[in-house]
């Protein structure tokens, strides 16, 4: 069991850290809280101390134990700190090194990994100046865990939302998984992720409706495991995961070519929705609209097949596919599973759009070589990742 501080400031998704606090005390964890004045115009110190049964921190100045100082002390008693919510305020104050309130000035004191989880509105959420400073503190060694889309209080329906708390403690278990055992050190893991596009023209492409959320997740969760992780994304509005090397692609062939120079991986994950086809010919210049037909064909050719490339043509690479699919999903999926030369495929009903493309949420079930199978019921993107990684570690150690 860990020593676990939660920062929390001024935000409405402040009381979802009170259950985050209850969670964290129910699996064994010790925890401090430690609340911004802004936080408390939400939330007050009375409910964690009830759950937490330990002082809330609340003033730098107010010294409950003349024996330490608390803003030091705590940061060395903890194993992780985790702030959430974070709201933009705190995130641009810790970017730029101001420290004026007891959370802050317990991150400045701090050595310990911290998590941070952003909530706020979107227009927020977006502002450069916050998605800059979110990047510095990527760079620092802070991790992020990405804001959700969803019903935002302010009556929105768009990204800003703090992730779910069972996506934290999800986190929380990787991390004290990887500190204490990382099974994957020294593995290299290969992913693919997002949609790709093929341009016809130099303002028009094609592209299918992928968020890239599974394999950004997926990437996640191996790294928490130890693995050095090469992430290859189509276009996508996600943050790379931290100490994720991420390289940026568009079309099909560039993500083709980039997964050819990393062959050398033990684990393939191709969770890409790659472009079938492309088109045969592209316009240099704008296509006009002409009165001459109604209907425009184009000559599309087929793209080079990355999933069966990698599983006829890798040396000791374990390749893990996705299946997709809206219809005759079981046969699909088994159908690539041979074809492909694949050693798992993982099968998802993506006309379901509550586990479809862009959503935040998925079901799968894990097709493997030798015939057997797990499913793995409806959950948020990230609690799919970390169990499919659990999966495969555990599928790996009876034998593949």
């Amino acid at each position: 069991m860990a020593n676990i501080v939660i920062g929390v400031t001024g935000s409405i998704a402040a009381y979802k850290a009170v259950d985050l606090t209850s969670k964290l005390v129910q699996s064994g964890h010790e925890v401090k809280v430690v609340l911004t004045g802004n936080a408390m115009e939400f939330i007050t110190p009375l409910a964690f101390q009830a759950i937490g049964r330990n002082h809330v921190y609340t003033d730098t100045f107010r010294e409950e134990d003349p024996a330490v100082i608390s803003h030091i002390n705590i940061g060395e008693w903890a194993d992780l700190i985790i702030v959430a919510p974070v709201s933009a305020n705190t995130i641009s104050k810790l970017a730029n090194g101001i420290y004026d309130n007891m959370l802050l000035n317990v991150l400045a004191a701090n050595t310990k990994p911290v998590l941070l989880a952003p909530a706020m509105n979107v227009h927020m959420y977006e502002q450069p100046a916050v998605q800059r400073n979110m990047k510095l503190l990527l760079d620092e060694g802070y991790q992020i865990l990405d804001a959700e889309s969803g019903f935002l209080a302010c009556g929105y329906n768009a990204k800003g939302r703090m992730a779910n708390v069972p996506d934290i403690m999800g986190y929380i278990e990787d991390f004290l998984d990887g500190e204490e055992n990382a099974p994957l050190t020294g593995k290299k893991v290969v992913i693919t992720a997002g949609p790709t596009r093929e341009a016809l023209d130099p303002v028009r492409y094609m592209t299918n409706h992928s968020s890239g959320k599974m394999g950004y997740s997926l990437a996640e969760s191996f790294k928490s495991l130890g693995a050095d992780v090469v992430l290859i994304s189509g276009p996508v509005t996600l943050t790379p995961p931290d100490g994720v090397t991420t390289l940026g692609v568009i079309s099909t062939e560039d993500m083709f070519q980039a997964v050819k120079s990393h062959m050398d991986a033990d684990i393939g994950v191709f969770a890409a929705a790659v472009s079938d086809y492309t088109p045969v010919s592209f316009s240099e210049g704008k296509m006009k609209k002409t009165d001459a037909s109604d209907n425009l064909v184009i000559e599309l050719k087929k793209t080079p097949d990355i999933l069966k490339y990698a599983g006829h043509n890798s040396a000791g690479m374990y390749i893990i596919g996705f299946a997709a699919e809206t219809d005759d999903v079981r046969e699909y999926a088994l159908k690539k599973l041979k074809d492909k030369n694949a050693d798992c495929i993982i099968m998802n009903d993506v006309s379901n759009p509550e586990i479809g493309m862009n959503s935040d949420d998925n079901e799968v079930t894990l097709l493997f070589r030798d015939g057997s199978e797990k499913h793995l019921k409806k959950s948020s993107k990230s609690q799919i990742a970390r169990q499919i990684t659990r999966e495969l570690l555990e599928y790996d150690g009876r034998g593949r």
